[in-house]
C-alpha cells in the first residue's frame, strides 16, 4: 500500500490517546494533502441534471479521495471505535463526529 498508513506508525485512536491521534493523523492527511477534506473547504462538487464529462469525472475524483480518507480513518481506529464512524458519509462527518465523542474526554 504504497498511499496508506502503512508508511508511518499511527497508533490506533481507542479511548485514552485521542489527542496524540488526532495530532498524527491531522499531520499525515496534511502531508497528503487531503486536510481539506476533514475541513469545510473541500466539498463534494455538485452534479447539474444533465452533467457534462469533466463535471462527472470531477465528482468521481472527489467521491474517489473521500473514499480514500475514509479508509485511513477506518485503519486507524480500533475497531471498537469503527461503529462511530461507519455510517459517515464524508470525512468531514466522520472527523466531527470523532471531535465531539473524544475532544473534550482526553
Amino acid at each position: 500500500m504504497a498511499n496508506g498508513l502503512s508508511q508511518i506508525a499511527i497508533e490506533k485512536l481507542d479511548k485514552n490517546n485521542f489527542q496524540v491521534w488526532k495530532f498524527k493523523i491531522m499531520n499525515f492527511l496534511m502531508g497528503k494533502g487531503y486536510w481539506e477534506f476533514v475541513t469545510s473547504d473541500e466539498i463534494e462538487p455538485p452534479l447539474p441534471e444533465n452533467p457534462t464529462q469533466q463535471q462527472i469525472q470531477t465528482n468521481k475524483t472527489w467521491h474517489g479521495k473521500a473514499r480514500k480518507v475514509l479508509y485511513w480513518f477506518s485503519m486507524s481506529v480500533f475497531n471498537s471505535m469503527i461503529v462511530h464512524i461507519q455510517d459517515a458519509k464524508s470525512p468531514k462527518q466522520a472527523w466531527d463526529t470523532l471531535l465531539k465523542m473524544y475532544s473534550t474526554n482526553t
